[in-house]
């Protein structure tokens, strides 16, 4: 019957108004999968905005039913509508109906649609840059999976968490994801098509790990399934996955196969879409190819033609539009137009700042919404038992140092993004000196920006330290008093290195024997222990970088807070060793010794155990080992990898 009717509508396709009474008579079932035929194939039927139509009259009609999975349905055609269409490709309009088809889905029980709509929902906000809500989105779509026994789905969630690390940089995660993904997929599938998506997710990850032999293997794989699929015949996804390979070849400077696979994708989509100019963005990585070859003249309309594409449909995707100006001002500066090649590496360094702007805005946005989400929790827990009191207050110490991680991590590769693309311009400085004093001007006001957003990070967390302060004299919980205590500690320490990162001349790198005076100093002052415990720094003056030099920092927080609080029970005095140096050319050693009274003989753990879990973890994340030894105190060792 389905068919029946979809025959019927392609059959009455001479006049616009047979088509939209035959659309009317369709019942639901009919019409979406009248419509999703429709959207598979709307890049080549160019039937855009008969479909659109359609599909929202198929929304009403379900709104007017009142099925909630009819209703989530109609939304979730309209998002892929946006979604798949060369000529809408509206990002926001599928978050949109993606969100909706998601809050209807969620007054059903079909577990399994309320996790295909999680995971639409969750890439959509990977693509805004949103990505603490989208993790949240990801992992709740692992869960019902998970419990659903679903392997083959699970692998396609796992493919899902590889598209939000690769998008958020944190390339490690990106690739376990991303194996786990295939490995599942690969052990459960039962058409080799299944495979495309793992295989994608790799073709991105394995180039920015340093194994793009890998990914051209993956992409190839990638090819040959879609060759077997249609026969050989040229299309939308095979241009797509030879763009990809593309841009493979040229991390392996292979740029004569890159340059006869960007060729192939452009000609594809010139067939596709309505008119050949639609194609123009398409044409930048052609362009490119010509620039790293060194042929600037050859090069040069091709990537203007892609950075007009862009600028005139006003897509404010910052990354490209500053890849671009750069490549041109390369080009020109070759060609020995300081002039041209002036203008588009001011247009470069302006979509540069807007994107850091836009970058530290997601940021704020998120710690905002998570601070408010903790500020609403704060108020009910107040009203619970104390035993519900101090797990709330444990919670909300993971949640912050996860926030706080996340934080760091986005604007530091920021910041190193920015440095490599400020490396890739000096030679071009150097050949226009006249232009000199502008460009410093730049460099200042990105050193700026960068320092203010150091400075605002600290500034945040002094304000969830004075918020834990608050908490702390409203609970007479004893429990809850040393948590707080504790997760205020933290937050100080990590404050002092960020002070310490806008207050210096080094934007990448904190003095270590400095920072753990500072943050000794803080601690002794915090258990009131300045005159009566000596912490004597075994140590010659060395530089980490920031993500070496937060997680060492956390550690001798809390290594040094257990140290005070129970090594020096007899009469409070005591001396402790601090000692950070490095152990070869990729390790470093860490020790921590005190001459209290040694471990507790019963073996009995003493407080939460948190502390003892945020050491651990912390010491994993830098791929290192601990040891304890109890000799005539405590001394904790470790042996950590630099980060990076």
């Amino acid at each position: 019957m389905k068919n029946i009717w979809i025959l019927l509508f392609l059959f009455m396709s001479t006049g616009v108004a047979a088509q939209s009474d035959a659309i009317r008579e369709m019942p639901l079932d009919s019409l979406f999968s009248f419509l999703e035929n429709e959207i598979n194939e709307i890049n080549t039927s160019h039937r855009f905005d008969e479909t659109y139509e359609a599909a929202w009259f198929a929304l009403n009609k379900a709104k007017q039913e009142g099925d909630p999975e009819d209703i989530a349905q109609a939304h979730n055609l309209i998002a892929s509508f946006h979604y798949f269409s060369v000529k809408s490709n509206n990002p926001d309009s599928s978050y949109f109906h993606d969100k909706k088809t998601l809050e209807y889905l969620l007054r059903t029980d079909n577990m399994e649609k309320i996790a295909r709509a999680y995971d639409r929902v969750g890439k959509d906000l990977v693509s805004m840059g949103r990505f603490l809500q989208a993790e949240e989105n990801l992992f709740e779509v692992v869960r019902i999976y998970e419990e659903l026994e679903m392997p083959m789905d699970v692998g396609g969630a796992y493919a899902s968490l590889n598209y939000l690390f690769r998008e958020s940089q944190d390339y490690e995660q990106a690739l376990l994801y991303g194996e786990k993904s295939l490995e599942l997929i690969e052990a459960n599938h039962t058409d080799e098509n299944e495979l495309i998506q793992p295989l994608l997710g790799l073709i991105h990850t394995y180039p920015k790990v340093g194994q793009a032999e890998l990914g051209l293997e993956k992409a190839q794989q990638v090819v040959d399934i879609i060759n077997r699929r249609y026969d050989g015949a040229d299309n939308v996804h095979m241009a797509n996955v030879r763009a990809w390979r593309g841009k493979v070849y040229v991390e392996l400077e292979d740029y004569e196969n890159a340059l006869e696979d960007f060729l192939y994708s452009w000609s594809v989509i010139k067939t596709i879409v309505e008119n050949e100019e639609e194609a123009d963005g398409w044409k930048g990585d052609i362009g490119n190819v010509y620039r790293l070859q060194g042929k600037y003249q050859q090069a040069i309309p091709y990537i203007r033609a892609s950075l007009a594409h862009h600028q005139e449909r006003g897509i404010k995707n910052w990354q490209i539009l500053e890849d671009k100006q750069f490549w041109l001002a390369d080009c020109y500066e070759n060609l020995n137009e300081p002039d041209s090649a002036l203008f588009y590496q001011n247009n470069a360094r302006y979509a540069q700042t807007q994107r850091l702007t836009e970058e530290l805005a997601a940021v704020k946005s998120e710690l905002r919404i998570k601070y408010d989400s903790d500020q609403k929790e704060a108020t009910i827990s107040n009203q619970l038992a104390q035993i519900k009191q101090q797990n709330q207050v444990q919670r909300l110490s993971v949640g912050i140092g996860g926030l706080l991680i996340l934080l760091l991590g986005s604007g530091f590769f920021s910041y190193r993004n920015n440095l490599k693309k400020n490396q890739q311009l000096q030679l071009l400085n150097e050949d226009l000196a006249v232009t000199n004093h502008q460009l410093d001007q730049r460099n200042a006001q990105n050193e700026l920006l960068l320092k203010e957003i150091h400075h605002r990070v600290k500034n945040n967390l002094e304000i969830v330290s004075s918020l834990l302060e608050l908490q702390l004299h409203q609970t007479s919980d004893v429990a809850a008093q040393s948590a707080m205590k504790e997760s205020q500690s933290r937050v100080r320490s990590m404050g002092i290195l960020h002070q310490k990162l806008f207050r210096g001349n080094n934007l990448m790198a904190i003095e270590m024997k400095e920072y753990f005076q500072n943050l000794t100093e803080n601690l002794l002052d915090a258990f009131n222990a300045s005159e009566k415990v000596e912490v004597d720094y075994q140590m010659e003056p060395i530089e980490l970088d920031v993500d070496t030099a937060l997680p060492i920092g956390l550690i001798v927080n809390e290594v040094m807070t257990n140290s005070l609080k129970y090594a020096f029970t007899k009469n409070g005095n005591g001396k402790i060793q601090l000692s950070l140096r490095p152990y070869d050319d990729h390790h470093l050693h860490l020790s921590i010794a005190d001459d209290g009274v040694g471990k507790d003989e019963t073996g009995m753990v003493k407080g939460t155990g948190f502390g003892t879990q945020l050491v651990s973890l912390l010491t994993r994340q830098l791929g290192g080992t601990m040891q304890e030894e109890i000799i005539n105190g405590t001394r904790v060792s470790f042996l950590l990898k630099r980060a990076g």
